[in-house]
């Protein structure tokens, strides 16, 4: 029996309207899609285009696999972008109320607005960020317009603030004892800090682009994500005693 083929495992749930991918995937009904997760999928399918593109007879799997990673990042950008009033409140003032949503509709790619759920994660925006820049490093066009250009300078800037604003987590539950309060996470910190370190004088539009689409990065914002999570390390948070990426 031959063994599962990408599209056996990953392609066949990605939703051919929205590009995400489902929260849960043995779920026929599931109709929540979780940014993290996608961003994932869309890694898979990135580090596989990259693989076949050593191959000179593979039948365009490369092209396609690098597009559909392609529609999975940008229906992650769109559905943040239709929340811009949103992160333009968060630079005011960073809570649970102005946070970007972690979890998009399965379908349609809408933001899910849900005052029960745990939004603000932001090692999920940074993770986002990462991803986005490695795949336009490599030479996939991710960021069409303008306005796309000004919404990914504005992610910059709401990650940049990452070492004063406690957040959930990528546990999603805020202080080990799992009482609804968030904290600093050296998690998220990190990611953070990764992710203005990827960004810092990229052209998002790649080869093709000019001075106005290279995104800037404020140096004593990244010192202070530095030094915060220095201080925080080994240790993931106040309640949770050892960070993420320690763990075996």
């Amino acid at each position: 029996m031959p063994p599962p083929s990408v599209k056996d495992q990953i392609l066949k749930y990605q939703h051919p309207i929205s590009g995400l991918f489902p929260l849960n995937p043995k779920d026929p009904h599931c109709k929540f899609s979780h940014v993290r997760d996608s961003v994932y999928c869309a890694t898979v399918l990135w580090a596989l285009h990259r693989s076949l593109t050593r191959i000179d007879d593979d039948a365009g799997r490369h092209y396609e696999l690098g597009q559909c990673a392609v529609k999975c990042m940008r229906a992650i950008l769109i559905g943040w972008m239709q929340q811009s009033s949103r992160l333009e409140q968060f630079k005011k003032s960073q809570n649970l109320d102005t946070c970007l949503n972690s979890r998009l509709d399965y379908e349609t790619g809408e933001p899910i607005d849900d005052p029960n759920y745990k939004n603000l994660q932001m090692d999920c925006v940074g993770l986002f960020v990462i991803q986005l820049a490695q795949m336009i490093a490599s030479g996939l066009q991710v960021v069409y317009t303008r306005d796309e250009v000004a919404f990914m300078q504005n992610l910059v800037f709401y990650l940049e603030r990452a070492y004063r604003i406690p957040d959930y987590g990528m546990w999603e539950r805020g202080t080990k004892q799992n009482r609804n309060m968030v904290e600093l996470n050296a998690s998220s910190i990190g990611m953070a800090k990764a992710a203005l370190e990827c960004i810092a004088g990229l052209n998002v539009y790649g080869a093709e682009g000019s001075h106005s689409s290279i995104l800037l990065m404020d140096i004593d914002a990244h010192s202070r994500n530095r030094i915060i999570l220095s201080n925080l390390l080994p240790r993931e948070s106040a309640s949770k005693g050892c960070d993420a990426s320690l763990m075996p």
